[in-house]
């Protein structure tokens, strides 16, 4: 293939197009790649010299975007190399790839990037140069600048093939584009299709006369298709593997969950019309990693319950391997990551049984791997994991203590893995995600000069990471929650102009992401979570209309979660209970107790039934401290003793030895006695969260009561 430009050198390209389209255009995009994969070029005509040099017998092979938009700002190093490496670009033309930004860089990144000439269009629906229905992409018909501007500057468009009835028809369309690609004249292929197709006809009428003496060539021919399936078997197993691993370890750090979500989907396809029983080894590894990729993916956009069916799944295909070779660490190691996942999802739907279950499991499987190989890094790191798990576990049951442990032990584990690799981001990133869990347990109860010491190490880890890799999402993100972790230990620390500054800068950097993939409930879940936090601490600083704006943003971003993934809990219950309960402290803050009674009213209502388990001790914290608020109301209202009920109900049968581990929770416990008079009982409390330093907004003022 010629090079483009001044280059008169020859440039071998991995593809020979690259199809740029809108996700609502999907079926389009799918109907093409098998026009043109499909196509044969006429023998006369195959290797005479074109426009383009000798004319390929085929068409192939095509690289065909994602199946769901992308709304990035810039394009993926995936897509740049898939761009980089086409010969030509195709845009399907309809008014959704006009409106899409991805389709517009990715034809600006051609434009300035290879030659514009070999930019094709396919006309799907809509009109060129319309005002209500432009077909046209507009880095297609207008200048772009070197840094990828598309400017006001019109240029003409490229050649364009219509695939409607009502212009050149599906097979026109297509013979125009096989034209351009193979650089011949259009007339040349339309008139040599049309022989051939009248040929094929001839030939379908003669072999049905000649069946009867043609058993024994066809005898021979089904051997050479056998051969020619086992080549092409063989030849789409490699595909799927590199779909699986290379493809994947480069499209997950950019964020592209679209086309990951397509990976997954495209491999299970593969492998639906085949029995599980019936697979080699290699192919049930697969199977089992298309499951996963799938179960992740879903996760990530809130279909939990889509992702648990993938991974029970995904454990059905691994303890079948591990069936068949128990003493396979690799089998073990893959059927722990299965059971792995369905505990974690299950954890997230309020399934707290099957996940502890199954995160029990994946300890016994981590260290059946240990006692295989004592030495190996990568079976620690399960013993490591796992722990997290549990302790993960622990933390959402309120036994902050049980839990600290746990960290401390997946720290001991990591911490000498990563000191031996100091520039590798693996275990980097490995150890920082425990110091994180390890600062949280510590936080919580209320050792929280040392939770901003560990805090600051894991910060400067996510840091160091990203001046080597500052696209890394996934670092990103885990920045974003040290971030809010700081902010929420300074403001127990009673540093609340640190604490505003640390939210803002967790929110800024939680937005870029949310830039980058605007449906990824993980990042649209955290932007809820620290305005809320945010908000908090902005009615502590007196700021009730500033915490209220943030309130308001937030309520609309948890709209649109819910919506996504109606049975998600954690969002439904925990997330809406945070968010109203502030809502609710703001408007007593400005005076509003016809406001503020309704809300508690529903938080009450919403929290009064325990049954899902989801967080169950950051409920019972939220129900305690909604009672509280509804107490201080009534009581502004006039009706004490009301008020009294529920500040009784909030403290329930307290008894000293039964104090939570938890310091916030030791606070409103505190709170509690104090209104309902006894003073002793919350001075004893108050001395020891005065011992730790405690110096929360919220525990200062009613500290001063005493006093």
């Amino acid at each position: 293939m010629r090079a483009f430009g001044g280059d008169t050198g020859l440039t071998e390209y991995r593809y020979k197009a690259f199809v740029s389209y809108s996700w609502a255009d999907a079926a389009w995009g799918k109907w093409l790649l098998q026009a043109l994969e499909t196509y044969r070029t006429p023998a006369a005509l195959v290797g005479k010299e074109g426009a383009h040099g000798p004319v390929a017998a085929r068409l192939i092979p095509l690289f065909k975007d994602r199946e769901e938009e992308a709304a990035g700002a810039s394009i993926g190093k995936a897509v740049e190399a898939a761009l980089a490496a086409s010969e030509f670009l195709i845009v399907i033309c309809s008014p959704r790839s006009a409106a899409s930004k991805w389709v517009n860089h990715e034809v600006a990144w051609f434009k300035t990037h290879r030659d514009p000439d070999r930019i094709l269009a396919l006309i799907v629906d809509g009109e060129p140069h319309s005002a209500e229905a432009e077909c046209f992409p507009k880095a297609l018909t207008h200048r772009v600048l070197a840094d990828l501007t598309i400017t006001d500057v019109p240029e003409d468009a490229p050649l364009a093939a219509d695939a409607r009835d009502s212009g050149d028809g599906k097979r026109r369309a297509r013979l125009k584009l096989a034209a351009a690609l193979l650089g011949v004249g259009l007339d040349e292929l339309v008139g040599r299709d049309d022989r051939r197709r009248a040929l094929r006809q001839r030939w379908v009428t003669a072999g049905s006369l000649l069946f009867g003496g043609s058993m024994a060539a066809l005898a021979w021919m089904a051997v050479q298709a056998r051969n020619e399936a086992d080549l092409q078997r063989a030849e789409s197993d490699g595909l799927v593997e590199f779909m699986l691993t290379d493809l994947r370890e480069k499209l997950e750090p950019v964020g592209r969950l679209d086309a990951l979500d397509v990976v997954g989907q495209r491999a299970l396809k593969y492998y639906a019309g085949q029995k599980p029983g019936n697979l080699d080894a290699d192919a049930l590894g697969r199977r089992s990693r298309a499951l996963h990729l799938v179960g992740e993916v879903r996760d990530l956009r809130g279909d939990s319950e889509t992702a648990l069916v993938a991974f029970r799944q995904a454990a059905t295909t691994t303890g079948e391997l591990l069936a068949r070779d128990p003493g396979n660490g690799q089998r073990i190691f893959d059927h722990a990551q299965s059971v792995y996942w369905v505990g974690y999802i299950a954890w997230q739907r309020g399934q707290v049984k099957e996940a502890e279950a199954a995160f029990r499991d994946y300890r016994k499987y981590a260290g059946q791997l240990v006692k295989l190989d004592p030495g190996k890094p990568e079976w620690q790191m399960e013993v490591a994991y796992a722990e997290s798990n549990l302790g993960t576990l622990l933390y959402d049951q309120g036994r902050y203590s049980a839990a600290e442990q746990a960290f401390a032990t997946a720290l001991r584990v990591v911490e000498p893995l990563a000191t031996s690799k100091p520039e590798d981001p693996t275990p980097q990133t490995e150890l920082a995600g425990k110091i994180s869990w390890l600062a949280d347990a510590r936080g919580k109860i209320g050792r929280h000069q040392e939770a901003l010491q560990l805090l600051a190490r894991e910060q400067g880890i996510y840091r160091r990471i990203l001046l080597r890799d500052p696209g890394n999402t996934t670092v990103q993100r885990s920045l974003v929650n040290a971030l809010t972790e700081i902010a929420g230990n300074q403001l127990a620390l009673g540093d609340l102009p640190a604490s505003l500054d640390s939210y803002v800068a967790a929110l800024a950097l939680n937005q870029r992401l949310l830039s980058i993939e605007p449906r990824n409930t993980v990042w649209q879940e955290f932007n809820v979570r620290v305005r809320c936090l945010y908000s908090e601490a902005l009615l502590h600083a007196g700021q009730s209309t500033r915490a209220g704006a943030e309130l308001k943003i937030a309520a609309g971003e948890l709209v649109a979660l819910v919506r996504s993934d109606p049975k998600n809990q954690e969002w439904n219950i925990t997330l809406r209970s945070k968010l109203e309960l502030n809502q609710a402290e703001i408007a007593q803050a400005q005076n509003n107790l016809a406001a503020a009674t309704v809300l508690l009213d529903r938080i009450g209502e919403r929290l009064a039934d325990d049954s899902s388990g989801t967080n169950s001790f950051e409920l019972s914290l939220m129900r305690k401290q909604a009672a509280i608020s509804k107490g201080d109301l009534l009581v502004r209202k006039g009706n004490r003793a009301e008020a009294e009920k529920f500040w009784q109900a909030a403290l329930g049968q307290w008894q000293a030895h039964e104090l939570s581990e938890s310091a916030q929770d030791r606070a409103a416990t505190y709170a509690v006695l104090l209104r309902l008079g006894r003073t002793a009982d919350a001075r004893s409390i108050g001395n020891d969260l005065d011992r730790l330093d405690y110096r929360h907004p919220f525990y200062t003022r009613e500290r001063l009561k005493t006093q």
